[in-house]
């Protein structure tokens, strides 16, 4: 058995038995929830422990996995998100699923198959750290290559090209860093 608490909600542990390893529950979303906190109230049989699946109904049920919960980790924190571009797990697939209103998944599963599936956070820290990654290659490269062309002021010669002073590319350069440290996303905005 086990119980969910959407973000400043009452606890729910009304649980339906989908199959003998497949649970759902609705969960009442208070405005502004984005994240749900699930636990055990009673431990899983040795060996095992709870896949948990949400569904935003979109008007079909879209089922994500968001990661899991063991006898040595019974209870865990999930962020949601009703506009995920995560692909729809055929999960509880033979339930009638048709409740407006989101639906937590509890599948119990083997802990040697809960260590090989990956959830949607996962998913989506790994493209985060890899757009960081190319982004930061970005700036390093166009940073090396513009610098190539700098000379000192003794070594201009008169022409009519703009010029851009070598410090004012170099505080652009840090603060940019700065923020994609702080917000990878903040140059999506």
């Amino acid at each position: 058995s086990s119980g969910i608490n959407a973000e400043y909600g009452l606890p729910n542990t009304e649980f339906a038995r989908v199959t003998e390893t497949q649970f759902i529950c609705n969960v009442v979303v208070v405005t502004g929830t984005h994240h749900i906190v699930v636990f055990t109230t009673e431990p899983f049989p040795d060996g095992y422990g709870g896949a948990i699946y949400f569904n935003w109904p979109n008007p079909e049920p879209v089922w994500q996995y968001l990661g899991y919960i063991t006898n040595d980790k019974p209870s865990a924190i999930f962020k949601v998100s009703k506009g995920s571009t995560a692909p729809s797990l055929a999960v509880f697939g033979g339930v009638n699923t048709n409740s407006q209103q989101p639906q937590l998944g509890v599948m119990v599963t083997s802990l040697s198959e809960l260590a090989q599936m990956t959830a949607v956070s996962e998913n989506k820290s790994l493209s985060v750290a890899s757009n960081v990654q190319f982004v930061q290659n970005m700036l390093e490269n166009l940073y090396n290559y513009l610098t190539s062309f700098a000379v000192t002021q003794s070594e201009m010669t008169p022409c009519t090209d703009s010029w851009v002073k070598i410090n004012h590319l170099n505080g652009w350069y840090e603060r940019f860093k700065s923020r994609m440290s702080n917000d990878p996303d903040f140059w999506k905005k």
